[in-house]
């Protein structure tokens, strides 16, 4: 069953910023989707293994943003 974590991300701007970070945690192995809103400044991510939160904050972290806070679930 596939996993969900969200996170809130500083310094997102514009359209360039959602194309980073999706960019950026969409090619770890493992992530089905990264999807940006710009509006909220949110990332949502579903992944299965071998990805892991920490390698997706990493990645976001790569693509020079800064993580504000997070959420964490499972989907049915």
């Amino acid at each position: 069953m596939p996993k969900a974590i969200e996170r809130s991300i500083r310094g997102i701007t514009c359209g360039d910023c959602r194309h980073a970070i999706e960019n950026a945690v969409g090619v770890l192995p493992g992530v089905a989707v990264a999807e940006v809103n710009t509006r909220a400044r949110a990332v949502a991510v579903l992944y299965d293994a071998p990805a892991e939160p920490a390698a997706i904050e990493a990645a976001i972290r790569g693509a020079g943003y800064r993580i504000a806070h997070h959420t964490e679930g499972s989907t049915s």
